[in-house]
C-alpha cells in the first residue's frame, strides 16, 4: 500500500493523491475484465475483509495529509476498493485531517448492499462503473464472481442515487464487438437515466488490457455511443499535463508504485510526478534493466507496467 500523486482514471479530475486498498500484485476483486489494464484478476471473492492492514493505511494517510495542492484525494485499489472493510473509516480520517474532496473509484459489483453503500456515502464524489446491463454482456466483458448479477447491481446504483448527497459520474467502458451492440447500448442508456448521475464518462480501451482481444471504439463510435447514452455523456479524453515538483528524493519507488496500480506512458510520468522528460526516460530505462518495471507497445503506444 502506498501513497502518490498522480492522475484518477476519471481525467477529468485532474491530480490526486491515491491511496490503494489492496496490495499491488495481488488483485483481490469481484470481476476479472477484460480490459483491466492491471491484468487478470488472481482472487475472485465478494467478501469484504481486512486485505491491506487498516493500521498501515491510517498510518499513511496520517504522513501524507493535509498537503496543499490535491484537487482531491481517491481511494483505488489494484483491485476493488469497497472489499476492504474499513473504507468508511478511512474517508471518515481523511475528512478528519483535511478539507480536499474525497473519491471513491469503484466498479459497483457490490453497491446492492446497505453496508457498501453507506461508507461509499461517506465521500464527496463516487465513480462507479457500468459496462453492461443484460446478464450475458456483463459476463463477457466483466467476468464477474459467479453470485453477482448485473440487474441487481443497477438496482443498488439507483438506491445509492436517492441515498447520497455528493456527485456521481458514471464509468462505461467500451468494448468493440463486446458491449457496443445497439440493443446493449440502449439499454445502457436506459440504466442510466435511471441512475441519473451528474456525469457520465465513455471509455475504451487504451492502455494494454489484460486480454488481447479486447479492442478500442472509434473516436468516430465514441460519439456514436454518445449520442445513444444522452446529453450526460462525454467521451474522456487524455489526461491533462501539469507541473508539479516531485514530493519525494526516492521519485523511483514513485515510479514503481504508479506503475503497480496501472500501465503509464512517459507522458504520464512527466505529467504526474513533475519530472522532465529527459529524466523520466533515463529513469524507465533503468528501472527496465533492473526489471523492477517492462515496457510494452499496445496500438503504437510506450506503456511501462508492473514486472512480473
Amino acid at each position: 500500500m502506498s501513497i502518490i500523486f498522480g492522475p484518477v482514471p476519471s481525467r477529468r479530475l485532474g491530480f490526486s493523491l491515491g491511496v490503494d486498498l489492496l496490495p499491488p500484485g495481488a488483485k483481490p476483486c469481484t470481476v476479472d475484465c477484460i480490459y483491466c489494464q492491471v491484468g487478470c484478476t488472481v482472487l475472485k471473492t465478494i467478501k469484504r475483509g481486512i486485505p491491506v492492514p487498516s493500521a498501515e493505511i491510517n498510518r499513511a494517510i496520517d504522513a501524507a495529509l493535509p498537503k496543499p495542492g490535491i484537487d482531491v484525494v481517491s481511494f483505488s485499489g489494484s483491485g476493488e476498493p469497497t472489499l476492504h472493510q474499513d473504507l468508511g473509516q478511512f474517508i471518515e480520517r481523511v475528512k478528519a485531517r483535511c478539507s480536499t474532496p474525497v473519491a471513491v473509484i469503484t466498479n459497483a459489483t457490490l453497491i446492492d448492499r446497505p453496508d457498501v453503500r453507506r461508507d461509499l456515502a461517506k465521500a464527496d464524489l463516487v465513480l462507479p462503473s457500468l459496462d453492461a446491463v443484460s446478464q450475458a454482456a456483463f459476463e463477457r466483458i466483466n467476468r464477474p464472481h459467479p453470485s453477482l448479477r448485473a440487474d441487481r447491481m443497477i438496482e443498488g446504483l439507483v438506491q445509492f442515487r436517492k441515498e447520497f448527497a455528493g456527485k456521481i459520474y458514471l464509468e462505461i467502458m467500451l468494448v468493440k464487438g463486446v458491449n457496443d451492440d445497439p440493443a446493449e447500448l440502449v439499454a445502457l442508456a436506459k440504466a442510466a437515466a435511471r441512475i441519473n448521475p451528474d456525469k457520465i464518462h465513455l471509455n475504451t480501451v487504451a492502455r494494454p488490457p489484460a486480454e488481447s482481444f479486447a479492442r478500442p471504439l472509434s473516436p468516430e463510435d465514441l460519439d456514436r455511443v454518445a449520442k445513444i447514452i444522452g446529453p450526460k455523456a462525454i467521451s474522456v479524453g487524455p489526461p491533462p499535463t501539469a507541473t508539479r515538483a516531485p514530493e519525494t528524493v526516492d521519485v523511483e519507488n514513485q515510479i514503481v508504485e504508479m506503475v503497480r496500480r496501472r500501465s503509464v506512458t512517459l507522458s504520464d510520468l512527466v505529467s504526474s510526478l513533475g519530472l522532465e522528460r529527459s529524466r523520466a526516460a533515463d529513469l524507465v530505462d533503468k528501472l527496465v534493466r533492473d526489471k523492477k518495471i517492462k515496457k510494452v507497445v499496445h496500438g503504437g503506444v510506450t506503456y511501462f507496467r508492473e514486472y512480473y
